[in-house]
């Protein structure tokens, strides 16, 4: 293994706020403690918010644990899921885990081929479908599929190849009624901390996507070095929304949710967010980076279309929230004068946004899965909403990096979390250390043995540390780009600069061998109408707005102003439009969102042609 350069280690481990091996063996624990005095799940069924006590979630995890038992599932079997969040997704997973089997997340925007080759690799023993739109996805593979013994339809009418999940339930009960009570106690006895809890298959951005096995003690060890870092966090109000396929979901939604006993709300879908956050009123809340991003512009859009008035009170406010931002993140002392104008701007002005948000009791925040711009950092922390950013990826268990309570530190992210060390290599891979580590990927040794080393998970992607310690994230190895002039450029920080025009959907710097750069930009159909206003041209659609030389004009006079800011062999020759975002289906994306870069070379190679 390459010697590394510089190692920086996370502080110790804090006890969890409820001790134990496994996850399951922390769960019976809430929900002694809890019992019916604590809501634990929301979700909203015909206009009404049902609620499940710790009681009911221990309940309905034993009738789905049971219903498996009853189809002859076991330890280290595979059951795959393919459903968007909802609390009978918690209840199938923690099932899963207390019979000592792999849960396997299938994304549901996932196409056909994509779910069939993860049930087919994963060599699943049964697949649970949330609806006929999943079921459809099926048809073409479902009788050929050799382990697959059961498809369960959690809601709607099965057909004569599967099972209803009403009827699951009822296996589930007779299977008890013949068994001894206690059953899922009995089982959670036998876990350990090396007994599985699932296999997530990553995005496949270059190839086939790799399942990561991940394990009982990885889960454990995200839960207590988040909650060892941020101790001040326990019995929140939390909403879910981003995939639970996704791993990062499920260290909020599943392994903290459980270790720190919130209450998780569900979002009807990504859709609604904005609609149900002012019902559900979270205390604490993660996103991605695009959601803060779209929150950001739709505030300045708003704030742009505003009277004079307005528009003056909001920027004054900014300046200065900016202030008491550097304050607070330096732990400085805010002088008298700063207060009074801080209570002042943060009554008339930010306390009216957050709450007409649904953010109003919300003083937890976090943004992981892809760096946050410095710039919608900043506009946050401006208003009092520090966004704290982690970083890790699945094959860490999510999380090996966060910024320090207190210490938000736009474009950058903190050092190790409690009980991880993390270096750089001499070519500037980070590199990470410890229990949150992965075991490896499934049936895939030789790739495995690529990116564990000596203990050591070789992430590919390049970063360093500032003196402070926080981590900056550079880009992906392998999305370095290397100009013919043998210039190295690290594509994702302009993209992230392009990106913070309100009409750039996504932007993707093109160059690789190339004499200088480029750049494909995606619009924004959302926000397409509010520039139009504002720049005084008529409403126009994405493919007449492509070809309109006013707003050409404008994104040019952006970029002319980023190029200022950076090196000559950085700056943005041309530019391309591009009519529509880029999207799972059209190629562009994964089912985790990242960009297919690759691809979009092959598809859009007649517009990066015309640019050179």
């Amino acid at each position: 293994m390459e010697k590394i350069a510089e190692i920086i280690k996370g502080k110790p481990l804090k006890d969890l706020p409820v001790p134990g091996e496994t996850l399951p063996e922390i769960f019976l624990k809430q929900k002694n403690r809890y019992g019916a005095n604590r809501v634990a799940i929301r979700t909203k069924v015909d206009d009404f918010w049902k609620e499940y006590s710790w009681d009911d979630y221990f309940d309905n995890i034993q009738k789905v644990a049971a219903g498996f038992l009853s189809l002859g599932i076991k330890p280290f079997d595979r059951v795959c899921l393919v459903s968007t969040n909802c609390p009978e997704w918690l209840f199938i997973s923690m099932a899963v885990q207390s019979i000592g089997a792999y849960l396997v997340p299938i994304y549901p925007n996932s196409t056909p081929d994509q779910a069939k080759y993860v049930v087919e690799h994963s060599e699943a023993n049964l697949l649970v479908v949330q609806n006929h739109e999943q079921l459809v996805k099926t048809e073409k593979w479902r009788e050929k599929t050799g382990n697959l013994s059961e498809i369960i339809l959690m809601s709607g009418v099965p057909d004569t190849c599967t099972m209803s999940y009403d009827e699951f339930i009822n296996r589930g009960s007779d299977w008890m009624e013949n068994n001894p009570p206690g059953f899922l106690e009995e089982c959670i006895k036998k876990l350990t901390p090396q007994s599985p809890v699932g296999i997530i298959y990553t995005s496949g951005t270059t190839g086939p996507p790799k399942g990561t096995i991940a394990l009982q003690k990885n889960y454990i060890f995200e839960a207590q070095s988040l909650l060892s870092l941020y101790d001040h966090i326990f019995e929140e109000e939390t909403i879910s929304f981003l995939p639970l396929s996704h791993i990062a979901e499920q260290i909020q939604t599943i392994s903290c949710a459980i270790a720190g006993a919130f209450t998780v709300s569900f979002a009807q879908s990504i859709e609604t967010v904005k609609d149900d956050l002012p019902q559900i009123r979270p205390t604490l809340f993660f996103s991605v980076p695009r959601l803060y991003e779209k929150v950001y512009s739709a505030i300045s859009e708003s704030v742009a279309a505003s009277s004079f008035f307005k528009r003056s009170l909001f920027n004054w406010a900014l300046k200065v929230g900016e202030k008491i931002r550097l304050y607070r993140n330096n732990n400085l002392k805010v002088p008298f004068i700063e207060q009074k104008q801080w209570a002042f701007a943060n009554k008339l002005v930010f306390s009216k946004v957050k709450e007409k948000m649904g953010l109003d009791r919300t003083h937890f925040y976090l943004s992981g899965a892809a760096p946050l711009p410095v710039d919608v950092a900043r506009f946050f922390g401006s208003m009092g909403m520090d966004i704290n950013e982690v970083y890790g990826q699945t094959e860490c268990t999510g999380i090996s990096n966060a910024t320090n309570p207190g210490k938000v530190v736009p474009g950058a992210i903190g050092p190790p979390m409690p009980g991880c060390e993390v270096g750089i290599l001499g070519d500037g891979e980070i590199v990470i250390k410890g229990d949150n580590n992965f075991m490896g990927y499934w049936k895939d040794k030789e790739k495995t043995d690529k990116v564990l080393i000596d203990g050591w998970l070789h992430t590919g992607d390049i970063g360093h540390y500032h003196e402070d310690g926080y981590l900056e994230i550079t880009d992906r190895k392998k999305d370095i780009i290397v100009t013919s002039g043998g210039k190295n450029t690290a594509p994702q920080n302009i993209e992230g600069l392009i990106k913070g025009y309100p009409c750039i959907s996504q932007a993707i710097v093109i160059g690789d061998r190339r004499r200088y750069l480029t750049c494909l930009i995606a619009l924004d159909e959302e926000s397409l109408p509010a520039l139009c206003d504002r720049i005084g041209v008529d409403q126009l659609n994405p493919g007449e707005a492509v070809k309109n030389k006013t707003i050409i004009g404008n994104i040019q006079k952006y970029i002319d102003e980023i190029n200022k800011g950076l090196a000559r062999f950085e700056t943005i020759k041309y530019f391309r439009l591009l009519p529509g975002t880029f999207s799972i289906e059209t190629g562009e994306l994964t089912p985790t969102m990242k960009v297919k870069r690759h691809f979009i070379n092959e598809k859009y190679k007649h517009l990066i042609d015309s640019m050179y």
